[in-house]
C-alpha cells in the first residue's frame, strides 16, 4: 500500500512539472548555497503554476552526531505557494508554507547536558528576491518564518536517559510552540529546458 501512495504521488508531481513546463514556463532546480557552508544540505524544485504564482517543494537536513559536542540531526520538508511580481517568475516575492520535520538537538535556553529528540510541524511565511542571470540561472534571496509546534521527549547526553519526567509517570511527549524564523539562504537556481 505504501508502494501505491509513493508511485501516485511521483505520477502527480511529473504530471504538475508536464502542465507547468507548457503552459507557464520552466520547473527550476535549487541548491542552497549559504546553508551548504554548514554542511547542511537544502535543495529544491519550484514549478510555475500560472504568471504570478509557483509552488515550491524544498527539503533541508543535518546530519551531524556532534556538532560543538551537542548533535544537531533535522530533516525538514517544506511546501509553499509563492506570488511574484514579476511574470516571468522572478523579482519580489511572498508565499505562504507548511513544513514538518524531525530532530535530535539541543533547544536554544537549555543545558549543554540535554537534548531533545521528536517531530515539529511549521505554519508560516516567506519573502525574497530572485534575480535572473541568463535563461537558465538565476539567484534568489529568501527568508521565512512563523510558528514550529513540537512533540519531544528530553534526554540526557551522559546516560541517554529520558530525564525530563519521573520513571513512574506517563510517558507522553513535551509540547512547545514558537514563532521563530526557519527557512533562508541564498539559492543557485537552475531552469530546465
Amino acid at each position: 500500500m505504501k508502494n501505491g501512495k509513493a508511485y501516485t504521488a511521483v505520477l502527480f508531481l511529473l504530471l504538475l512539472v508536464g502542465i507547468s513546463n507548457s503552459n507557464y514556463g520552466q520547473t527550476e532546480l535549487k541548491f542552497n548555497a549559504a546553508s551548504a557552508l554548514l554542511l547542511i544540505p537544502n535543495v529544491g524544485i519550484e514549478i510555475p503554476i500560472s504568471e504570478r504564482f509557483s509552488f515550491q517543494m524544498d527539503l533541508s537536513g543535518s546530519f551531524w552526531d556532534s556538532f560543538d559536542g551537542k548533535p544537531l540531526q533535522f530533516t525538514q520538508a517544506f511546501g509553499e505557494v509563492r506570488y511574484y511580481g514579476k511574470t516571468d517568475i522572478s523579482g519580489f516575492f511572498f508565499g505562504g508554507n507548511v513544513g514538518f520535520g524531525m530532530f535530535t538537538l539541543t533547544k536554544y535556553g537549555y543545558d549543554e547536558d540535554v537534548y531533545q529528540s521528536g517531530r515539529n510541524y511549521y505554519i508560516g511565511a516567506s519573502i525574497g528576491y530572485k534575480k535572473r542571470l541568463s535563461d537558465r540561472w538565476a539567484l534568489e534571496l529568501f527568508l521565512g518564518g512563523g510558528t514550529s509546534q513540537a512533540t519531544y521527549r528530553a534526554y540526557s547526553q551522559e546516560t541517554r536517559m529520558r530525564i525530563d519526567i519521573p520513571l513512574d509517570e506517563d510517558r507522553s511527549f513535551n509540547k512547545s510552540g514558537e514563532w521563530i524564523p526557519y527557512r533562508g539562504g541564498l539559492m543557485l537556481v537552475y531552469s530546465l529546458r
